[in-house]
């Protein structure tokens, strides 16, 4: 079962954990470079230092962290970076955490939303992008898509407390964890 959540301010390091499990190839396309342990530190201590400008929304599925998307922000702008692991690709990861995140953004009056993507052969990620209506546009080896939200209306606050609803539903199980679903 594919779950979604934000993590607290006091998780971000999780962030970190998770980004030094990923291969190689995933962080350098995501990255645009190799990142070594002790530069994903870094990054993440820089997160810590802005907590205003940095969210972290988490995929899930059977309970172990699938994907993560980085949402920074700044004035009425905002930028997702998106990280799905190679176990967990085409299972709707991405789409689920785009819809999520852009209903947040939404709500939260952002007006424009910006994606860069480091590969232009990753196609993939494209398609996902193009799923929302960003258009991306290649520049030089890279792509950049964004789109202009329309402000929040009662169906993206509905939505968004409904995802927080399933969520907080989901721990009151009896062994508080969304997995637990599994063979029931």
């Amino acid at each position: 079962m594919l779950t979604t959540e934000f993590l607290l301010r006091d998780q971000y390091a999780k962030y970190g954990s998770w980004l030094k499990t990923q291969d190689p190839q995933t962080l350098h396309n995501h990255f645009g470079y190799s990142m070594s342990k002790r530069a994903i530190d870094a990054l993440v201590k820089t997160f810590i230092q802005n907590l205003r400008n940095n969210h972290f929304l988490v995929a899930k599925i059977d309970g172990k962290w699938a994907g993560t998307m980085h949402i920074a922000s700044r004035g009425t702008e905002v930028e997702f970076g998106v990280i799905v692991s190679p176990k967990y690709r085409k299972q709707g990861t991405a789409i689920t955490m785009m819809d999520e995140a852009i209903t947040w953004a939404r709500n939260r009056h952002y007006k424009d939303l910006f994606i860069h993507c480091i590969s232009w052969w990753n196609r993939p990620i494209q398609r996902r992008y193009e799923k929302h209506g960003l258009v991306p546009r290649n520049m030089m080896s890279d792509s950049e898509a964004n789109l202009q939200l329309d402000p929040p209306n009662w169906g993206t606050l509905f939505k968004e407390q409904m995802a927080i609803a399933k969520h907080n539903w989901l721990l009151m199980l009896p062994c508080a964890k969304p997995h637990c679903l599994i063979g029931r």
